[in-house]
């Protein structure tokens, strides 16, 4: 994902030193990793909207080709209220109150998803009223209904072979299959070589786990130059098999530039 040039970093990596610190209550906080705003979707459904990205740290997986691993593996706890306050000092209420799009992701953001759903119904209660809310999942571990309801749009991206992360661990079919029946729910492929349609096919549209209309295929690349080596392979393999295309329109736009 994910961002403009001028985006604001309301918590940028690396710049937090108290890593492992607890929280008094240990529910009322998140692990983040970064947070920051005046930037936009680079990818799936809403690409280009406006966003604002909070980036939890953990992964439930490890992928070889993860752009932002340097990123996710570190983190801090910051309490409910310490993040309301710096929503509030920055701006970002306002512009979810706007129709800024709250733009959860990772690492695994289901790695916190008992604090997460907290922090969402302190949201509410706190402001009074709920942002547009998109969040990253892998497809390993299972939302439960709590956080379900607060959640608008989910980003799904279940990884295939190329990720070098044992089937086992990466193929959960009765959560992928759970995910497919959730409104507003997405599977977005990284796709590096032609073979991986053959991949898609085989274990996630013949068993089907997923909706040819849920699926989304995207360019592995952490680069422009990358990205271009394997765009127009993908475009032809979304056209031949008529499924939806994605860019990574912060790659385009800023190459590989941390923190937007």
């Amino acid at each position: 994902m994910h961002g403009m040039k001028d985006s604001v970093q309301i918590i940028p990596a690396d710049h937090y030193k108290n890593k492992g610190k607890e929280k008094s209550d240990k529910y009322r906080y998140l692990n983040v990793s970064e947070f920051f705003t005046n930037t936009i979707q680079g990818e799936g459904v809403h690409i280009g909207r406006s966003a604002t990205f909070l980036r939890l740290s953990g992964c439930s997986l490890s992928c070889k080709y993860c752009d932002t691993a340097n990123v996710w593996s570190q983190g801090t706890p910051f309490s409910f209220i310490e993040l309301f306050d710096l929503m509030s000092q920055f701006g970002v209420i306002k512009k979810l109150a706007k129709g800024d799009h709250f733009v959860i992701t990772g690492g695994s953001p289901l790695l916190q998803q008992y604090r997460l759903t907290m922090f969402l119904m302190a949201f509410e209660d706190t402001f009074r009223f709920l942002p547009i809310i998109e969040i990253e999942n892998e497809c390993v571990i299972q939302p439960t209904d709590s956080l379900c309801k607060y959640i608008d749009t989910w980003n799904n991206s279940p990884k295939l072979t190329d990720s070098e992360i044992p089937a086992k661990k990466r193929y959960k079919k009765d959560v992928i299959q759970y995910m497919s029946k959730l409104p507003n729910s997405w599977f977005k492929f990284v796709i590096s070589n032609e073979d991986q349609w053959k991949e898609i096919d085989e274990f996630f549209l013949k068993p089907r786990l997923i909706h040819r209309s849920q699926v989304i295929l995207m360019p592995e690349g952490a680069t422009r130059v990358r990205l271009e080596q394997n765009r127009d392979m993908v475009v032809e393999m979304c056209i031949q098999n008529n499924v939806r295309f994605s860019t990574r329109e912060h790659i385009i736009l800023w190459d590989d530039k941390k923190g937007v």
